[in-house]
């Protein structure tokens, strides 16, 4: 039996991911969640709404400047914090979360890359964070609305690979809400690496060459071999890596991926194309700089992911200074 269930929950990040979450606990109970706010970003949703797949979410906002009296009458601190921000956009999540996480708030980061985790739990401590991640969304973001075929599923576990009473809460809780979920209780680290590697080949190729999931799925009209060979150029120098820390990932996850890509929507794109198209500032830096790092410190070359990387901080500093 679980004590203290988790009952409420604040979503830090109202975007693709964000939303998508919130939308399935609003469903569940609209009372037991709330979007993290402020300044004029907060007035404009309360103007204009959220919306998914073309529904109005009329979802509580929690005010970034002080604990929001609608929902802190009896839920500050709350029970779980889930951070799905943008990784430029952490350290200012991590001040505004304040008021609402307390010494007995567990906290989920839903960020890409493998390191929010650790500063996230430099502030609020590691041992509040589980490793997590969401897999199989084609939610896309444009201004205030959201469209999604596919929620996703959130994967977690902890990192040493001990089953907790803090994960055992959140699979309850996960339960209890209808949110799709896989509890790792031994072989999250893998599992982690294994999304790191996912999104070091298709973030940053899609986002690069401007392409949807459809160019890389085999056997379709659509799929771009050169596109594909990229891809997997880069996530081999994640596999060299995971060699080196123990993970070992290997050739048959990168099969795995292609079957995973099958589900998404053709049309949709990963987040990091999304952010290219919208000429907004991406994540390069968690993926390509990040490997580039690794590769560094094992001895190990880099030379996609560094390709990558500079390519796209080139193509985004020209179109932000535009801008």
């Amino acid at each position: 039996m679980i004590v203290n269930p988790i009952k409420t929950v604040l979503i830090a990040g109202a975007g693709a991911v964000g939303l998508t979450v919130a939308e399935t606990l609003y469903r569940y109970d609209p009372h037991c969640v709330a979007i993290l706010a402020g300044g004029e970003r907060l007035k404009h949703y309360r103007k204009s709404g959220l919306w998914i797949n073309g529904e109005r979410f009329n979802v509580i906002f929690a005010d970034t400047a002080a604990a929001n009296a609608a929902f802190a009458t009896r839920t500050t601190p709350v029970d779980l914090i889930i951070i799905a921000s943008k990784y430029h956009h952490l350290q200012q999540i991590i001040a505004d979360i304040k008021p609402y996480a307390g010494s007995e708030t567990i906290i989920i980061s839903l960020l890409n890359g493998i390191s929010s985790e650790d500063i996230i739990g430099k502030v609020y401590g590691r041992e509040k964070l589980p490793l997590a991640m969401i897999i199989g969304t084609d939610a896309q973001r444009l201004e205030n609305r959201v469209i999604f075929s596919r929620r996703g599923t959130i994967n977690f576990g902890d990192a040493d690979g001990r089953d907790t009473e803090r994960d055992q809460k959140i699979a309850e809780f996960f339960t209890r809400a209808g949110l799709p979920f896989e509890y790792h209780r031994r072989d999250m680290k893998r599992t982690f690496w294994y999304k790191f590697m996912i999104n070091v080949g298709v973030n940053q190729t899609s986002a690069l060459l401007r392409l949807p999931y459809s160019a890389f799925k085999k056997g379709l009209p659509a799929a771009v071999p050169e596109a594909m060979d990229m891809l997997e150029s880069a996530m081999r120098e994640v596999i060299a890596i995971s060699e080196a820390e123990g993970i070992n990932l290997n050739s048959g996850d990168i099969e795995q991926w292609y079957k995973t890509v099958t589900l998404l929507d053709d049309a949709g794109s990963t987040s990091m194309c999304q952010d290219v198209l919208a000429c907004r500032k991406t994540e390069v830096e968690i993926f390509g700089r990040t490997v580039m790092e690794y590769g560094k410190k094992h001895g190990i070359p880099t030379p996609v992911n560094e390709a990558l990387y500079k390519a796209i901080r080139a193509m985004e500093q020209d179109y932000l200074t535009v801008k």
